[in-house]
């Protein structure tokens, strides 16, 4: 390994790619026939339907993040150190990978969208084999490229939900195991906390209930997800600015525009 630019080892990067796409590729294969059930609760019947893809689905999450443990343990700058924040993104990424592709027509776009998304796959592993480091000169465009990759992943995982017609009791704790996870690296990023719970758990909520508020709204599925996304970035930022001990008027109004700006976006494309 290059002591003045570290790198990860390039075999087992390839190896764990590889297994991840490969297991993308054979679920597009197999077609499982779904099970019905239901579950009664308040005098309700809630139905389920599920089928082997969503344990293979949760299955992928965990292999990726195994690998990339695999992989971030040949850092010499680790010493010892828990991997488990690097592991996240990149498990969330297979994850939103393999829902996206278990929702999609098997066109031609299905294979460019699997071909794009091992692409950002191997970004994001090296991204965090690279913030490990804090002296890495790196470091900063790993930090911002990896909290675009956060934005950019719920923003496809919001649109796939939407736009298969998820059932609120399906689509909403995806939205909210997501938006937990992932604004909590963000928040691993931007403070000095190791693990920023709380502030993760109040992203989760606010986006979960505006989420559910929003889930019969008759607009297109690229609109709906920016609008929550536009959720998720002001009440990221907003936490933020007030953990920096900016003001509560100057952290809203820094907040606010860009939420704004994408709400008038998504209006605008509906």
């Amino acid at each position: 390994m290059n002591e003045d630019l570290k790198i990860p080892n390039l075999e087992r990067l390839s190896v764990v790619v590889a297994t991840i796409l490969l297991a993308f590729a054979i679920t597009q294969f197999i077609r499982i026939p779904s099970g019905n059930s239901s579950l009664s609760l308040g005098g309700f019947i809630i139905p389920f339907n599920f089928n082997l893809s969503t344990f293979i689905t949760i299955s992928i999450a965990g292999m990726t993040a195994s690998g990339v443990d695999w992989i971030l343990r040949d850092h010499p700058e680790l010493a010892g150190r828990s991997t488990i924040p690097h592991l996240l993104i990149p498990a969330i990424t297979a994850w939103v990978q393999s829902v996206i592709l278990n929702n999609m027509a098997d066109t031609p776009v299905k294979w460019i969208v699997f071909t794009v998304g091992g692409v950002f796959l191997i970004a994001v592993i090296l991204a965090e084999y690279i913030v490990i480091f804090p002296e890495d000169y790196r470091k900063p465009i790993a930090t911002a490229l990896l909290t675009a990759f956060i934005y950019g992943m719920l923003l496809a995982l919001l649109v796939a939900l939407d736009s298969t017609d998820q059932r609120l009791i399906i689509s909403l704790p995806a939205i909210g195991l997501a938006t937990g996870i992932l604004s909590m690296r963000v928040f691993q990023f931007q403070s000095e906390q190791e693990w920023p719970l709380l502030p993760s758990l109040v992203s989760l909520l606010v986006t979960a209930q505006l989420s559910a508020a929003l889930h019969y709204l008759p607009m297109s599925p690229l609109s709906h997800g920016l609008i929550i996304l536009g959720i998720i970035y002001f009440t990221i930022n907003f936490i933020l600015s007030l953990d920096r001990g900016v003001s509560t008027r100057r952290a809203v109004i820094e907040s606010i525009i860009p939420l704004i700006l994408i709400w008038l976006v998504a209006i605008w494309i509906n």
